[in-house]
């Protein structure tokens, strides 16, 4: 892989750093050689799509050769969280290793702490990463951006700049896309209603619906998954849109004239949990740790626009790739932390009242 040059990076401009470092890093497992597991299988659930694509190229394919076991995967539901209870409480063996945010994390604990095992793995460089990459029952390998995206050969180089922007029907004229979710729609709402970024939370609910009443008449598509959010900037369904940046990156990639606004996006952080109902913890741990690799994380940001978490990996990725990633010094400083405290309390209310407001 090519390397660039190295960015600088802010710690202020991520997360606070995690108490809960030390206990990921306690105990680590005591394993015999790289061939302990060969012949084994491993259930891994990811986002599927391009997150599949890249972590098979930067994960996958390499523990397999290196380890002989098998990883066998499967694909999140948008809302992972009953699923995943489901399975640990009816002891069904639908995964070993889940892709999970942080406020997924803190969702499934609040129905106790069988649901996922400590993580007890071994880091020997916990400075290199990102604040709150490491959690006791979590380790983050990836950081993706939800921010806006519009189709340029609809605006030319006068398109939409802000949420404000977006929200000006007279001035930016064309057909929108907004997800069909309470999480980041009501933080786009209240940015576009003159809420500073630093500001969002605990979200003004009220103020946000009544920004969102004023959008709702001129959103033309309601978009449900990464997939849909992919092909409509592909197809030019919508001329703007809300974005996972992974997926305007893929649209981006395919020759689509869509380009990515980075300022009043959030950001957030995908990584591993291990299932509480695993047989195969061990194993389980030693894959975690093989995901925290600098190269091996740069390896994935060829196919998913992600930024490492692991900062050494732009070491090895190309200055024009580190361009779009979401965690160079560029983007990040147009970005806020996505509230995970707030919508682990909150998702499910506010997923109700959001439902109602959409067929009302």
């Amino acid at each position: 892989m090519k390397q660039g040059n190295k960015p600088t990076f802010s710690r202020r401009g991520f997360m606070k750093a995690s108490t809960g470092l030390g206990l990921a890093l306690a105990a680590p497992a005591v394993l015999k050689g790289n061939k302990v597991f060969a012949g084994e299988t491993l259930m891994v659930r990811d986002m599927g799509g391009t997150f599949y694509e890249g972590f098979k190229a930067g994960f996958y394919d390499s523990f397999t050769e290196e380890f002989g076991v098998t990883i066998q995967t499967s694909t999140n539901e948008p809302d992972p969280i009953p699923q995943y209870k489901m399975a640990v409480d009816t002891d069904t063996k639908l995964f070993d290793v889940a892709l999970m945010t942080p406020e997924h994390v803190l969702r499934l604990r609040q129905f106790g702490d069988d649901y996922m095992l400590p993580m007890q793995i071994e880091v020997s460089n916990p400075d290199d990463f990102t604040p709150n990459t490491f959690q006791h029952d979590f380790t983050g390998v990836a950081i993706y951006a939800l921010a806006m995206a519009y189709r340029t050969d609809t605006f030319g180089e006068k398109g939409p700049k802000s949420w404000a922007d977006f929200w000006d029907v007279d001035t930016f004229k064309g057909r929108r896309g907004l997800w069909r979710s309470p999480v980041t729609t009501l933080e786009m709402a209240l940015l576009a209603d003159g809420v500073a970024l630093e500001d969002l939370y605990p979200l003004d609910v009220d103020r946000a619906f009544a920004s969102l009443d004023k959008i709702k008449d001129h959103v033309d598509l309601w978009w449900t998954s990464g997939a849909q959010n992919t092909q409509v900037m592909q197809n030019g369904e919508v001329d703007m849109t809300s974005a996972w940046s992974t997926r305007a990156q893929t649209a981006i990639s395919s020759g689509a004239p869509v380009e990515l606004v980075w300022n009043g996006g959030l950001y957030n952080i995908d990584g591993w949990t291990i299932a509480g109902n695993t047989e195969k913890a061990d194993l389980s741990r030693k894959f975690v740790e093989w995901c925290l690799d600098a190269e091996r994380q740069a390896a994935y940001t060829e196919v998913l626009a992600c930024g490492p978490t692991n900062m050494k990996a732009y070491d090895y990725i190309s200055a024009e790739k580190a361009a779009v990633l979401p965690t160079t010094p560029e983007h990040i400083s147009g970005l806020a932390l996505l509230g995970a405290d707030y919508w682990a309390e909150n998702q499910d209310a506010l997923t109700q009242r959001f439902e109602q407001w959409i067929l009302g």
